[in-house]
């Protein structure tokens, strides 16, 4: 999708999917790709308002969210059973992800680059 006018951008960003018990060893973050950000007026019923929205692809944790042995990340990659896009409250995103592809479909997520994640997690 365009962003600003300009070309689609797809950037990785943190979110938060849970409590800290859940999504594995990311304590209740993951990662997706935002597609859109976007809002909707409520204008025929009682709690007249907007609501700010995120469009997401969210990939499946590989494997289940554990720290990957050799190199201490999470991996993920696309989802094989569909229904990866969501529509989120906007204040699920919390921050910038870093993500290196690995191959087809699939991804790293450096969750050591951005201190106040890694301090987070661990």
């Amino acid at each position: 999708m365009a962003f600003r006018s300009g070309g689609s951008r797809n950037d990785w960003v943190w979110i938060q999917a849970g409590g800290d018990d859940s999504y594995g060893d990311l304590r209740g973050r993951g990662v997706a790709q935002l597609l859109a950000l976007f809002k909707i007026r409520k204008l025929f019923s009682e709690a007249a308002g907007v609501r700010h929205l995120a469009l997401l692809r969210v990939p499946d944790q590989i494997p289940s969210g554990i720290f990957h042995l050799a190199s201490g990340h999470i991996r993920v990659g696309k989802r094989r059973s569909g229904g990866e896009m969501r529509i989120v409250n906007i204040r699920t995103v919390i921050g910038q992800a870093y993500v290196i592809p690995t191959g087809e479909g699939q991804w790293i997520v450096n969750h050591r680059f951005d201190l106040q994640t890694f301090n987070e997690i661990y």
